[in-house]
Formats: C-alpha cells, structure tokens, sequence
C-alpha cells in the first residue's frame, strides 16, 4: 500500500507539528519585537530628559538664567513633548558654591523621573 510513489509529502500529523512550532516562534518574536519598542522609547526619554537637565544646568552656569533658592517646578516644552524641571537650590560646604539638584520628569500621577542632575554653581565674578 506504501509504494514509492504514495510516500511523497507530509502528513497530517507532521503538518500540523510544524505549525505550531512556527506560531510559537512567530509569538516569541513578537513579544521581543514589543520589548526592545518598550525600551527604545524609554531610553529616547531618558535621553531627552538628562538634555534638558544638562542645558538647563549650562544655562546657571553661564548666567542666561538667575539660580532660585529653594524648590522650584516648571513646566516646560522640549522635543515636542511636556516635561516637568524640578530644581532645589540651596548651600554648599563652601560659602562660595551653591549646590543644584536637577530632576526632570514626565508629567503624570505621580510624575515619572527621567533624569537627574547634580552640581556646583561658583559665585559670578
């Protein structure tokens, strides 16, 4: 009943295995494919959030902005996005520094932090 000619192709049964074995990996890849989107889009934030924390920081270091005591919050548009620029001023070791601590985080409840920023700002000349 087996001849030669009858044995040619798969069966059912192989068929069927082979299909689930590729949905499996094709689900696999999918969800890799999900992961590194995820994750390419949180480094781009964070990215984006230590920019702006670096430019604002530049800005009190070359005197384009006057340095605040004390907490302050903006809002600010940068890349086409909403961010928020939490900065706390205050005192260093040396009466001749203050100390700025840079947080910039996405808007939301509660805000999510991207980035943070510390440094030392000398007195003007």
């Amino acid at each position: 009943m087996n001849s030669p000619e009858h044995a040619a192709g798969f069966t059912l049964l192989e068929v069927m295995v082979a299909l689930a074995i590729l949905a499996t990996l094709s689900v696999a890849l999918y969800s890799a494919a999900g992961h590194i989107a995820g994750t390419s889009s949180a480094l781009t934030e964070r990215g984006l959030a230590q920019w702006l924390a670096d430019n604002r920081m530049n800005e009190l270091r070359c005197g384009l902005e006057r340095p605040r005591a004390g907490l302050q919050q903006e809002r600010i548009t940068f890349a086409g996005r909403e961010w928020l620029l939490f900065s706390e001023t205050g005192g260093a070791r040396s009466p001749h520094l203050l100390r700025v601590a840079l947080d910039v985080a996405l808007p939301g409840t509660p805000p999510r932090q991207r980035a943070h920023l510390e440094g030392l700002l000398g007195d003007a000349p």
